[in-house]
């Protein structure tokens, strides 16, 4: 017997559009489930939208889909923390399974949102929060072992400015202005660019893996807008690309997390990620590795990962949260050691490498290599001075 889910959905933008597109194509089956689409709550009903449907499904009160008894599962892509967070929770509360996309709710209300899912024994579906990711989200909340190691590429938008940056020999301003173009950013790309998509993601992946959300205000967060043309050409002259890397480390009750632009060497599979492209790479406390790769978010491939979702829900599948959770310390930068890469603007005449040499020793900061190019022996101006360090 075929099961039905009687959904609700909040949100008709992008992601919105998209789940109700698919449901219409697919004549509201999805795998071997029907699903009955019931009402669709919205802020404006007459708005002049990309999917037709009819009136009487659509709907400006949250209300009308909270205290309606047939809806069974609600699908939330309005975006935004409030009043999203509030929606989802009653919908728990009401015992209604729960499919989002809201990464940045997730990153901050997880565990609370977690707490009442698992206390009205509900489904809670995040798949689509991490579209990069979302096929290895089960393994991880069902794994015995933690995690040792995370290191992703979470921001398709971000990824594609380096990938053009490095192609064209662009500066971000011109690459990021293309992208806006071909509908890779939102209107306001200062989640993707400043890196807290990226942070997003990564939260809600320790969150699943782990059982424990850190605070968005607690881990390094740096993006890719001071990364000029200089910095990629270096990078590639160096045997390495740029990439906006996510990176969890624990060690004991110890937890290391952040997220900035780092130098990969270029033959390592996420480096070789390209465009939009997503990717992940995994270790386990036994040593298990595992990596995947993934189209970046778009309306399409996150519509996708809530019909999988949905699937779940049909099925009666429940999506674990760790109950083991342990408490963990995270570690500040400062008790962090790595590579650096450093640019330094400097002049080019004798013993200027020196005194920067000298005051990095002082510093206990060892140079592992060092790259200058230009000069011009009739003006002293300053050039490039690129300096890889040793753990520091």
């Amino acid at each position: 017997m075929k099961k039905k889910v009687h959904l609700g959905i909040f949100g008709l933008g992008t992601v919105g559009t998209g789940v109700v597109e698919l449901l219409l194509k697919k004549k509201q089956m999805v795998g071997d489930c029907q699903v009955v689409l019931e009402k669709v709550a919205v802020r404006h009903k007459r708005k002049k939208r990309a999917v037709s449907l009819p009136s009487s499904l659509l709907t400006t009160s949250p209300e009308d889909i909270l205290r309606d008894p047939k809806i069974d599962t609600v699908i939330e892509v309005m975006g935004g923390v409030n009043p999203a967070r509030e929606i989802i929770l009653e919908a728990l509360r009401r015992r209604k399974n729960v499919v989002t996309a809201n990464k940045a709710l997730l990153a901050r209300a997880g565990s609370e949102i977690f707490k009442e899912a698992m206390e009205n024994d509900c489904y809670l579906g995040v798949r689509a929060s991490n579209i990069a990711s979302y096929r290895l989200i089960e393994s991880l909340s069902f794994s015995p072992s933690r995690i040792s190691k995370l290191v992703g590429v979470f921001n398709g938008t971000c990824n594609y400015i380096l990938t053009e940056m490095e192609r064209k020999e662009e500066d971000f301003s011109t690459v990021l202005g293309r992208a806006q173009k071909m509908g890779y950013t939102e209107r306001d790309p200062s989640d993707d660019v400043d890196g807290y998509d990226t942070a997003h993601k990564l939260i809600v992946l320790l969150g699943l893996s782990l059982g424990y959300f850190p605070p968005l205000g607690s881990i390094l967060v740096e993006g890719i807008r001071n990364i000029s043309p200089v910095d990629v050409i270096f990078a590639r002259e160096l045997g390495y690309r740029i990439k906006l890397l996510a990176i969890a480390k624990t060690q004991g009750n110890d937890l290391e997390a952040r997220v900035h632009p780092a130098l990969l060497p270029r033959d390592r599979g996420l480096a070789r990620l390209e465009g939009i492209e997503n990717g992940i790479e995994l270790r386990d406390e036994v040593g298990l590795e595992i990596g995947m790769q993934a189209p970046g978010a778009g309306k399409y491939p996150t519509a996708t990962a809530i019909l999988e979702d949905l699937i779940c829900v049909a099925r009666g599948r429940k999506l674990a949260f760790p109950s083991d959770k342990k408490k963990l310390s995270l570690r500040g930068m400062g008790g962090i050691e790595t590579q650096y890469y450093l640019r330094l603007s400097a002049l080019d005449e004798a013993g200027v490498l020196g005194k920067i040499s000298c005051v990095l020793g002082e510093h206990g900061i060892s140079i592992k290599s060092v790259l200058q190019k230009g000069r011009d022996e009739k003006k002293r101006k300053s050039v490039p001075l690129i300096m890889l360090t040793h753990e520091a």
